[in-house]
């Protein structure tokens, strides 16, 4: 019987294994891996706090270490800098890109100044996905879809713990569905208000809650406007009546601060990305934004 014992009880350290290597592009997904694998993942995430993808440069540790992960997961359009360095140094590592393999219907597009649509993402730096917006992070519904196929991925690669994952999808659909609900009625007293960011990571955002974007103020991240483009901004965001303007935390806010100067509005600094000292889970970081337009809208 001592034996049967001592077998027995060797049993489930043979069976268990490492926690699975993921490594993500940026934070809104470390934070969403990590609720889904709990325990059974770790995660490391590549953009730093405060950076921002559309201008990122990975270091060679990051390059290095990009091999040992069991799993990558990006977003696709934002941060081709990934799909380079795993083409170039982990060629074989199952990689979850979200925009490849999440249904998207492309949101309304703003309007820039005149009037006239904002060009596409085809061909911008930093964004490669064929022109269709790519910032889907910032909907929780088009989360969850994102969470469900990262689901798939994990229970392919860690089929022992299948029913772990998808169990933590449960509640984690349970909690992306009230926090939908929650933001909705947190900016339903300034739902339809016109709203100017300061570049176009909000349409799928803007379109949820039913604010009106206006026009992004830098429509191309990283590559500073024109005198022209900000005197038209100006001009746009006077005749749309906006109370305010936005910069966000990963860019350089002066084209943002002249056009809110210029026109007389307020400026408020928006966080697309998240990351300390700012929120460090996607929950606070969508509860965040939606408090920040709602006190600068209202």
């Amino acid at each position: 019987m001592a034996v049967l014992v001592a077998t027995v009880s060797v049993l489930p350290l043979a069976a268990a294994r490492a926690p699975l290597r993921v490594t993500v592009s940026i934070s809104p997904y470390a934070d969403i891996v990590a609720r889904l694998g709990g325990e059974l993942v770790s995660v490391s995430t590549l953009l730093p706090p405060g950076a921002s993808p559309h201008s990122f440069d990975p270091t060679p540790s990051q390059a290095a270490g990009l091999a040992r992960a069991e799993l990558i997961v990006m977003n696709g359009g934002v941060d081709g800098w990934l799909a380079r360095l795993v083409a170039a140094t982990a060629p074989d590592v199952p990689t979850v890109v979200v925009m490849e393999r999440v249904d998207v219907d492309p949101p309304g597009a703003g309007h820039g100044p005149g009037g006239e649509p904002e060009e596409s993402y085809a061909g911008h730096a930093g964004h490669e996905h064929a022109g269709i917006n790519p910032h889907v992070w910032l909907d929780p519904t088009l989360m969850l879809a994102a969470a469900e196929v990262v689901t798939e991925e994990l229970a392919r690669l860690d089929p022992a713990n299948g029913g772990a994952y998808h169990a933590a999808l449960g509640r984690l659909r349970a909690d992306l569905l009230a926090l939908d609900a929650e933001i909705a009625a947190t900016l339903a007293p300034v739902r339809g208000a016109p709203f100017v960011p300061f570049h176009d990571a909000w349409p799928y955002f803007a379109e949820r809650y039913g604010l009106d974007l206006v026009l992004s103020l830098e429509p191309f991240p990283g590559r500073e406007p024109s005198p022209r483009y900000v005197a038209e901004a100006v001009a746009a965001v006077r005749a749309a009546g906006a109370k305010a303007v936005f910069a966000e935390r990963q860019l350089d806010p002066r084209s943002a601060e002249v056009v809110a100067e210029s026109a007389g509005v307020a400026l408020a600094t928006l966080d697309p990305i998240g990351g300390a000292p700012g929120p460090t889970d996607y929950e606070s970081l969508l509860r965040f934004n939606a408090a920040t337009i709602l006190a600068a809208l209202r």
